[in-house]
């Protein structure tokens, strides 16, 4: 009896670690699912209160496909598609929906829909990938990582003093391969090389963080890969001629509007050859590939994050002529703006105040919706504009 029943336990662990086993491999899954999205509407806004029952409802979908929290939405307003809005975890991810019906009985708000939720994980579906870096208005990155093979007696750099297209590294090359299999915008910095001067300063294999920012935006890059890689010889195989190799790297992805570091991974790769120059090559590549994959995963995480919660976008307001005028704009940007969670005064002196503005969205939504509000004693212009941060000027109207 108890062989028998150590037999079916074994059995049946066998059976449920192959089922998951095959569930982790099998192609995506799609799920239909019919739900209700509901929020009450606050200071007559209706329609704050409409995408706020849409995300309930996009939410619920995925919840009742997998039963987890997860973060898709695709903003479909007066049943005109304006935008692809990709929100997910590892679990799943709405691929499309369809407004079946919406009312407004009580203040309350209601949308029904019937929604496609794809069970699988982003990191492998180029499609969705896709749609997250359309939303994020498919950033530019820029990688620079300066490399040391064996052999070589200083590290080689593209952006040093003879800097060309054929000083790519070999770390730097299988980094740009992997991003631009995964659908990333990558810089061509090889065809500005020539048109922009860097100054002798700039030109070093450690980077810090200022310096990797000001040459990115040389070359117009909303994020730059920074980091280093060297590659030495380890002790040989025992009893062959054969040499062992191993390569060590770091980077880190920085965006080039605020400084903010949304990823850093360290890896190491190993290769035996006859020749010591071709096994660092190897390692190279190989830490390179992982390296890359580490980088990738932890940027797509940092802007899933991004879309499924708030962006913190910094703005700067020059031109204030009164603090009136300045309090009647936080207050337009927070009754009469969508998403908007909070805003936090930094400092306001000579006419420029700054604040941070906690936000579902982005910089561009913000400014593309301010540019829409009529204020009573002012108009304001957008005079920059990245991802995360933009600057304003405040001018006053004639009577």
């Amino acid at each position: 009896m108890i062989k028998s029943t150590k037999l079916i336990l074994f059995c049946f662990f066998v059976i449920f670690s192959t089922t998951s086993y095959s569930f982790a491999i099998k192609p995506l899954q799609l799920y239909p699912v019919n739900v209700v999205g509901i929020r009450a509407v606050v200071n007559d806004n209706k329609t704050i209160a409409r995408d706020n029952a849409l995300e309930d409802a996009l939410r619920k979908a995925v919840e009742q496909a997998v039963g987890t929290f997860v973060s898709s939405e695709t903003i479909v307003e007066n049943y005109s598609l304006l935008s692809d809005r990709i929100y997910t975890k590892s679990e799943g991810y709405i691929q499309n929906y369809k407004i079946i019906s919406e009312s407004l009985i009580d203040n309350i708000y209601k949308i029904n829909i019937e929604a496609t939720v794809v069970l699988g994980n982003l990191k492998n579906d180029l499609t969705a990938i896709g749609l997250l870096m359309a939303r994020k208005h498919k950033p530019r990155v820029m990688i620079m990582i300066a490399e040391q093979n064996i052999g070589q007696e200083y590290f080689s750099f593209w952006w040093g003093y003879h800097a060309s297209a054929a000083n790519l590294s070999i770390t730097e090359t299988t980094i740009i391969e992997k991003f631009k299999e995964r659908g990333f915008n990558i810089v061509d910095h090889g065809a500005k090389v020539k048109k922009i001067k860097i100054d002798r300063a700039y030109q070093v294999a450690n980077l810090d963080n200022a310096t990797a920012i000001y040459l990115g935006n040389q070359y117009d890059a909303e994020v730059v890969i920074v980091g280093k890689a060297m590659a030495k010889r380890m002790e040989n195989t025992i009893d062959t001629s054969m040499k062992s190799c191993q390569a060590n790297m770091s980077a880190k992805a920085i965006r080039t509007d605020n400084g903010a570091i949304i990823a850093s991974a360290n890896t190491q790769g190993v290769s035996v050859h006859i020749s010591e120059i071709i096994g660092g090559s190897d390692a190279l590549k190989k830490g390179a590939s992982d390296l890359a994959s580490k980088l990738m995963d932890q940027i797509i995480d940092t802007w899933e994050k991004e879309l499924t919660g708030t962006t913190l976008v910094q703005m700067t307001i020059s031109g204030i002529s009164s603090y009136s005028d300045f309090i009647a704009l936080k207050n337009t940007i927070k009754e009469q703006i969508r998403g908007v969670k909070g805003i936090y005064q930094r400092s306001i002196m000579a006419g420029t105040a700054k604040i941070d503005i906690d936000i579902k969205g982005d910089a561009q939504s913000l400014a593309e919706e301010l540019t829409t509000k009529d204020f009573q004693d002012f108009s304001i212009d957008v005079d920059t504009l990245t991802q995360s941060s933009i600057e304003i000027t405040i001018y006053p109207k004639r009577p």
